[in-house]
C-alpha cells in the first residue's frame, strides 16, 4: 500500500493507493492543518479497514511552500522511515501542480505564493521542466510568464487573487488547484523516482 501527502500549502492533501483503488482527502483551512497529519492518516486507513503496517512506500511533498507545513509533513515521513523502515520519495509541490490526473499540462507555469508579492514557480513543457525552481518578485514573475509563453497557469484561487495579475495574461488559461497527493505516485512513476531508505529534506529555493 502507498501513502502520499503534500503539506506545502493551506490545502493538506493525503491519499492511499492500493492496486487500482485510491482513497484521498483534501482539507483547506487557514490554520496549520498539517499538524493533524497523524489523525488524518489514521482516519484514511480505518476508512478502508487497513493498518499503517500495510504501508510499504511513502511519497511526500517537499515544497517549496509553507515552511511549517513542509517541516511537519517531512518529520512525519522521516519518523515512519525510522520506526517502521518504510522507504520514502520526495515530490516537488510545483511538479504536483503542473501534473494533473495522470498527465502533464502541455505548456504550463505553476506557482505557490511565498512572501508578500513573491512566488515560488517553475515552467514545464511536454512533460519536462524547462526552468529552475525559482523565487520571484511579482514583476519578475510577469516577465517569467511572458518569456515562457504557457498555455496554462496553475495555482490556488487565493494565490491568484492576492497577486491580482490576471489582467496581464492574455490567451492564458488559469487553472485553480492545490498540489494533489493522489497524483504523487503517477508522477513519481513518470519521473522514475524510486522510494529509498533515506531521510527527506525540504526543497529550498532560496539560499538562507
Amino acid at each position: 500500500m502507498i501513502l502520499s501527502f503534500d503539506t506545502s500549502t493551506k490545502a493538506f492533501s493525503m491519499a492511499l493507493y492500493s492496486g487500482r483503488e485510491v482513497v484521498n482527502l483534501q482539507i483547506v483551512r487557514d490554520t496549520f492543518h498539517s499538524q493533524n497529519i497523524v489523525g488524518v492518516t489514521d482516519f484514511l486507513l480505518k476508512s478502508i479497514d487497513a493498518s499503517i503496517k500495510e504501508v510499504n512506500e511513502i511519497y511526500a511533498g517537499i515544497g517549496p511552500g509553507s515552511f511549517t507545513g513542509i517541516r511537519i509533513g517531512l518529520s512525519f515521513a522521516n519518523t515512519l522511515l525510522e520506526t517502521m523502515d518504510i522507504p520514502l520519495a520526495g515530490i516537488c509541490s510545483l511538479d504536483l501542480l503542473a501534473f494533473d490526473e495522470g498527465q502533464w499540462y502541455n505548456a504550463v507555469v505553476s506557482f505557490i505564493k511565498s512572501r508578500k508579492n513573491e512566488v515560488y514557480t517553475a515552467a514545464y513543457r511536454n512533460g519536462r521542466r524547462t526552468s529552475e525552481y525559482l523565487a520571484l518578485e511579482k514583476e519578475e514573475f510577469k516577465c517569467f510568464i511572458r518569456d515562457n509563453s504557457p498555455t496554462y497557469i496553475v495555482a490556488s484561487e487565493e494565490d491568484c487573487k492576492i497577486l491580482s495579475f490576471e489582467q496581464c495574461l492574455d490567451e492564458i488559461e488559469i487553472v485553480h488547484a492545490f498540489p494533489k497527493a493522489q497524483n504523487a505516485y503517477s508522477l513519481a512513476q513518470q519521473c522514475k523516482l524510486t522510494p529509498a531508505r533515506r531521510y527527506l529534506k525540504p526543497l529550498y529555493v532560496r539560499d538562507f
